[in-house]
């Protein structure tokens, strides 16, 4: 092939690759423009060994363990949720700022306050990282955010919303006993003994008579999966709670052998504040014990206590009498 011949092809060759080159360069710029945020944290949330944070009524340090699990500073026992602490931990490294103003603009914003709105630090081996939010710009939406070298930066409002969240908010429910209703053998509720005889429950002391099976059924699936809302890990006296006399004590029996006594308390007097919606928690919550746990005081839903509320004569089931009179009548005619 002559050298003419060659020539166009050369130059389409050319021509592609500049055009190639062209479209990377537009494609850089435009993730450039898209992706304008500022980070304020530059180290990763898997480096993060301490957190911690004030501002609405909430003062929380979390720690990292030497395993690798969170724990709360001023109580280290209370039982935390980790994959709700690691996603909080990457809220905040994850934090970006719209934009930094310059030293010409900050005469134009309300100079910092002695009462900041919020604090967060992190801590990444030697690495610290403390970010002030201070005053809020309710027309544009954003807080003013200074950051521990001196720079000032606009961070939107909805982004920093429910980061300090109370120690309840991160949270881990406890079960009472690792071991289900069908492991448990018998049960006794005050006075009222029950016993599991070929899959029917029976009164320990009153064999004979007809038992209501699904409400014996609902006090012990209630023990066996019933979830905590807190923990008081340094309780005071049981007369504190009213767990020195509670308003029931049962005791499930299970088939190796082994018991598990659990009381109810009081009513606990507050209801909690819900710090992430700023609403008050409405839930009634009662004090217990069990010495599966001993030296924990928990709180728990106070309508677990209500399949508890029994007699001999409230727990006789009716159902077959009913059924029997039905069946005569229907003999009858």
């Amino acid at each position: 092939m002559n050298r003419k011949k060659m020539l166009p092809l050369v130059l389409l060759a050319a021509g592609a690759v500049l055009l190639g080159v062209l479209l990377a360069v537009l494609t850089c710029e435009n993730e450039a423009e898209e992706d304008t945020g500022i980070p304020l944290v530059d180290f990763a949330a898997e480096d993060v060994d301490e957190l911690a944070y004030s501002g609405n009524n909430v003062d929380v340090t979390l720690l990292k363990g030497s395993e690798g699990n969170w724990m709360l500073d001023s109580d280290p026992t209370l039982p935390l949720e980790q994959s709700a602490v690691q996603s909080l931990v990457e809220k905040f490294t994850d934090l970006t700022a719209a934009r930094q103003l310059q030293d010409s603009e900050l005469g134009e914003i309300p100079a910092m306050s002695d009462t900041p709105a919020m604090v967060f630090t992190l801590k990444a081996g030697k690495m610290t990282r403390t970010l002030t939010v201070d005053q809020l710009n309710d027309v544009a939406g954003v807080y003013y955010v200074y950051d521990d070298a001196g720079g000032v930066y606009t961070v939107a409002k909805s982004d920093l919303n429910n980061l300090c969240k109370a120690p309840r908010s991160l949270y881990a429910a406890q079960s009472l006993t690792d071991k289900t209703s069908d492991d448990v053998t018998a049960l006794t509720v005050g006075d009222l003994q029950f016993v599991l005889n070929d899959g029917t429950w029976q009164l320990a002391d009153d064999a004979d008579y007809t038992l209501d099976q699904s409400a014996v059924k609902r006090m012990v699936s209630t023990l066996c999966e019933m979830q905590t809302e807190w923990s008081i890990t340094t309780p005071e006296a049981d007369s504190a709670y009213g767990l020195d006399a509670p308003d029931v004590t049962a005791v499930l029996t299970f088939t190796d052998g082994t018991q598990l006594t659990v009381r109810f308390g009081d009513l606990v007097p507050e209801a909690a504040d819900d710090t992430d919606t700023g609403s008050t928690t409405t839930t009634s919550l009662c004090y217990l014990a069990s010495d599966g746990a001993p030296g924990i005081v928990y709180e728990v839903k106070a309508a677990h206590k209500d399949a508890f509320a029994v007699t001999k004569e409230s727990l006789l089931d009716t159902s077959t009498k009913e059924t029997a009179a039905a069946d005569d009548v229907v003999a009858e005619h």
